[in-house]
């Protein structure tokens, strides 16, 4: 295996939005051609409730787009995002069904990172984490992956509308992210924080004591600016897919 990563996030693929499942399924393919290792940190989906969802046709081409380049030899680890985390990795040939992580360390370009959506990074919301917990609970998560796939869709999408209302009205530091958490993961060994959800690509570096510094990236939302991250040669880089 290559030792290259890639590191994306906030696809956000949705049928009403052909043009960034097209940009991502070329992506997919790039990727391919390099092979190593592609992280998914989430929100892959708009929206997914379960396995029905595999049905639409939207979705079809992407999950054959990830076996075949999985089939190639590329490794995929998915991460769960605020809006996908009930996906099954098993749809693509992943691992048996089990609960994405929500957070993992893996070691890149002779640096060690601490991968995660974001949502978690973000403390100051106090209700969004009492939310988030119901919705991840296995009664919420069961009875929306029986339901059929209109209602559940439905009720989905209702959520995601009203919760989107809510946000806007709270003030900006309540849904920041949480640079002291992000500061205790670099503390606690890492080189730097990888991480998605806020929708807009950046590096920052964080003092340490000791003389260290560390990292903080965040990667961008593909409905907009589609920039990963990659690691090749010794080096993590911000990258625009064109």
């Amino acid at each position: 295996m290559k030792d290259v990563d890639y590191f994306a996030s906030d696809v956000h693929l949705a049928a009403e939005n052909p043009r960034v499942s097209a940009r991502f399924l070329g992506f997919l393919d790039e990727v391919r051609e390099e092979g190593g290792r592609l992280f998914l940190l989430g929100d892959i989906f708009d929206l997914w409730v379960g396995p029905k969802q595999t049905r639409l046709p939207y979705v079809i081409p992407i999950l054959e787009k990830l076996r075949e380049v999985t089939h190639s030899g590329l490794k995929v680890v998915y991460i769960a995002g605020n809006r996908d985390f009930n996906f099954d990795a098993r749809v693509n040939g992943g691992p048996p069904p089990r609960r994405l992580p929500e957070e993992m360390t893996v070691e890149s370009q002779g640096r060690r990172l601490f991968l995660t959506h974001g949502d978690l990074l973000c403390t100051g919301d106090r209700a969004y984490r009492r939310v988030r917990s119901i919705g991840r609970s296995l009664p919420v998560r069961a009875a929306f992956s029986s339901m059929p796939l209109p209602l559940s869709t439905f009720l989905s999408r209702g959520f995601r509308r009203l919760s989107a209302r809510v946000v806007a009205r709270k003030p900006r530091q309540e849904t920041a992210v949480d640079f002291s958490r992000v500061r205790s993961h670099l503390l606690a060994g890492h080189d730097a924080v990888v991480c998605g959800h806020v929708h807009r690509a950046a590096r920052y570096r964080i003092s340490l004591p000791g003389g260290r510094t560390g990292e903080f990236l965040t990667l961008g939302d593909w409905n907009r600016e589609a920039v990963y991250l990659v690691g090749r040669n010794g080096e993590l880089l911000l990258r625009k897919f064109r």
